[in-house]
């Protein structure tokens, strides 16, 4: 590439979460009717500017020769000069020893997701 890369930040409701620069791509799935449902989009430098709603689900972005995991519970993903800023109610970031980190954040997510559909259940007129 021409030497330049992405900011990420990865905000929660306790504030930002996560700041890491020098990013080569960040991949994440989009919760868009138009698109296949799961489908993923790669974000590079000089994307163009979007705004995209995410499912809970894994995030991966790579780092040079490293690629780190997270799980996000949901939410939206800014796309602005290089910038790629994650909102969500929640996220965790797999440790870099775990042996299969798409895995674990993957489960994670789904656990997340399960706990939603209890909740609904149990909410007092939800429909």
């Amino acid at each position: 590439m021409n030497g330049e890369h992405l900011a990420l930040q990865i905000v929660t409701p306790d504030g930002q979460s996560l700041t890491e620069t020098q990013i080569d791509v960040v991949v994440f799935r989009r919760k868009e009717i138009r698109f296949e449902l799961g489908s993923e989009i790669a974000v590079f430098p000089r994307h163009a500017p979007m705004l995209i709603r995410i499912p809970a689900a894994p995030v991966r972005y790579r780092k040079g020769d490293d690629t780190t995991h997270v799980a996000v519970d949901g939410g939206f993903v800014e796309i602005r000069k290089n910038e790629v800023v994650v909102v969500t109610p929640r996220f965790e970031k797999v440790r870099s020893d775990d042996p299969t980190p798409s895995l674990t954040a993957r489960h994670m997510t789904e656990r997340w997701r399960r706990e939603h559909k209890e909740f609904q259940r149990e909410m007092v007129g939800y429909l």
